[in-house]
């Protein structure tokens, strides 16, 4: 019997701080963390979460945080695109913050990252 344990892939994870017109979103890209920022511009609002949330694709963790409304329907849309609610991590509502504050919360998650 082989007892040697299976290889797991690293969990991505994703910090997402969005309102109405602006978001950021915080990932690990080979061990490095991005941020990234996705502005509205003219787009309704299903096309602007969804622009928000392909820049999270493949996480296993997502945090959100940022006013409620926007939150919330960010939330609500992820889990009608992707069945996954136990995959969110809701912090409540936020004023802007700092990419580096994007960055330390990333940390948290993803302790290998430079």
């Amino acid at each position: 019997m082989d007892t040697r344990l299976a290889a797991h892939p690293a969990h991505e994870a994703a910090v997402v701080w969005l309102d109405r017109t602006h978001a950021l979103v915080a990932r690990a890209h080979e061990g490095h963390s991005v941020v990234t920022e996705v502005d509205r511009d003219a787009d309704p609002e299903t096309q602007y979460l969804l622009r928000v949330l392909h820049e999270a694709e493949g996480c296993d963790r997502v945090v959100v945080m940022g006013t409620d409304p926007s939150r919330i329907a960010l939330e609500r849309e992820y889990v009608a695109l992707y069945r996954r609610p136990d995959r969110l991590i809701d912090l409540g509502p936020s004023q802007s913050p700092a990419r580096s504050e994007l960055i330390d919360q990333l940390r948290v998650l993803e302790p290998t990252l430079h």
